[in-house]
């Protein structure tokens, strides 16, 4: 639950940050285009960072998944090669 929490905290800042730096460059941009904008950059800010931490849990998850793959296979490869 703890990465949750933090993944959503980080993805809300960073959303948070981009827009304000969007609004900062582009002041005096006002209606329906600035307003569909400034949502789309909010949207895929927040979908960035949180998979981008989403994959780097898979990721180590995966490496744990190989190291075990290779110590299972050299243990069977060397009782298989004292018979």
């Amino acid at each position: 639950m703890g990465w949750l929490v933090g993944s959503t905290l980080a993805s809300l800042v960073a959303a948070v940050i981009v827009v304000k730096i969007f609004d900062y460059l582009l002041a005096g941009m006002v209606g329906g285009f600035a307003n569909a904008a400034r949502m789309g950059l909010f949207v895929v800010t927040w979908t960035a960072v949180t998979v981008k931490s989403g994959m780097h849990g898979v990721t180590a998850q995966v490496r744990q998944l190989r190291q075990g793959n290779t110590k299972a296979i050299e243990a069977l490869t060397k009782v298989s090669g004292k018979s």
